[in-house]
């Protein structure tokens, strides 16, 4: 009986490390009535960053965006704001504040505010409707 458990443990381990888009599919958020999801790409000094938004019809936004810096190492900050009239507000609870404007469908730019550091300018890509996790609207690749 512990084999076999471990068995199927195994299994499901190499499946999910072999296909991890297709344990995640099931959690991805669909675009409804009332709410619009957003990725976001692009670069900010050496680093990448790619940003899974959820807007409400309300204004209400939140996201994650995740930082991967040029040696490889990811940073996610949980971003909590408003959006009004293509204009966008966002911060993070270490500080670090985020605003901009999205400049056409396929573009938004903006600068972020580093707690207790520097402005730094970021443009980016967008991609409308894009399928995000259901929990936090992170960004499924």
């Amino acid at each position: 009986m512990n084999r076999i458990f471990c068995t199927i443990l195994f299994a499901a381990f190499i499946f999910a490390a072999i296909f991890p888009g297709v344990s995640r599919a099931a959690d991805a958020i669909v675009t409804g009535p009332g709410v619009r999801t957003e990725l976001w790409t692009g670069r900010v000094l050496t680093a990448k960053f790619r940003a899974g938004m959820c807007f409400e019809d309300n204004g209400k936004a939140r996201g994650v965006l995740i930082l991967r810096h040029a040696n490889g190492n990811e940073d996610a900050y949980h971003l909590y704001g408003h959006i009004r009239n293509d204009t966008f507000e966002l911060s993070h609870s270490s500080g670090h504040h985020f605003a901009g404007r999205l400049v056409s469908p396929d573009e938004m730019e903006g600068s972020a505010k580093i707690s207790k550091g520097p402005k730094l300018s970021l443009s980016g890509k967008r991609v409308l409707n894009a399928p995000l996790a259901a929990s936090d609207c992170a960004p499924l690749y």
